[in-house]
């Protein structure tokens, strides 16, 4: 259904009636979740860059329609860097994982704040460097799509929502989430882990981070 580093859908407090916008869907699994808050009279839009994910969100979206009743939910194929949604008409964006795979965040934070109406809220979870990761492993393709080569400083993560204009940013760590998260067993992982320095783990240089924003 997709890849995870929080929930946002928690953190974003949904009330019935909100219009919703998840940026890179997947599967559409915070979707579904958000869509069951917002009700009948709210609306989720799922966007994501990938044609596959596109259509299993799609095939998806029987399933949720049977179990809640709700046809409340639908998916845009588009890259998070150029929003198919129109100005000031969202009321919340979520995203679970995702903006740090992105090569321009600055401009997806300009597209957050453009889509959102006044007063409209942001909730994220993504991951975030404490520190700078090892060259062998910033550079690696594989840590990329595993979500850690892309990822920015805590402080730059505010630097970015402050420069799109959005206020009320709190950002709040969560530091046991990488070592709970993945079964470092994977191939993927273990690939990460041999690029580390001796005697650190990839919590050493990276933290989930939920970040929460507001557009004034």
């Amino acid at each position: 259904m997709g890849l995870s580093c929080g929930n946002p859908t928690a953190i974003a407090s949904l009330k019935p009636g909100e219009v919703v916008l998840d940026l890179g869907a997947g599967g559409g699994f915070d979707c579904f979740i958000a869509g069951s808050k917002v009700g009948a009279t709210g609306r989720v839009i799922g966007v994501d860059m990938t044609p596959e994910m596109i259509m299993k969100a799609r095939r998806n979206v029987s399933t949720y329609t049977a179990q809640t009743g709700f046809s409340n939910v639908e998916f845009r194929l588009g890259e998070i860097e150029n929003l198919p949604v129109a100005d000031a008409s969202v009321d919340v964006v979520i995203s679970n994982c995702v903006l740090n795979l992105s090569p321009d965040k600055a401009r997806v934070w300009s597209e957050i704040a453009r889509v959102l109406r006044p007063g409209g809220r942001v909730a994220v979870s993504d991951l975030a460097l404490l520190r700078p990761l090892p060259e062998a492993l910033r550079t690696d393709l594989e840590a990329l799509v595993g979500c850690v080569a892309g990822a920015v400083s805590v402080s730059e993560m505010r630097s970015l929502a402050e420069a799109a204009g959005l206020g009320s940013i709190e950002l709040r760590p969560k530091p046991e989430y990488v070592d709970a998260l993945t079964d470092w067993n994977d191939p993927l992982y273990q690939r990460i882990m041999q690029a580390l320095p001796a005697g650190t783990r990839p919590s050493t240089f990276v933290v989930s981070l939920d970040v929460t924003a507001r557009k004034n």
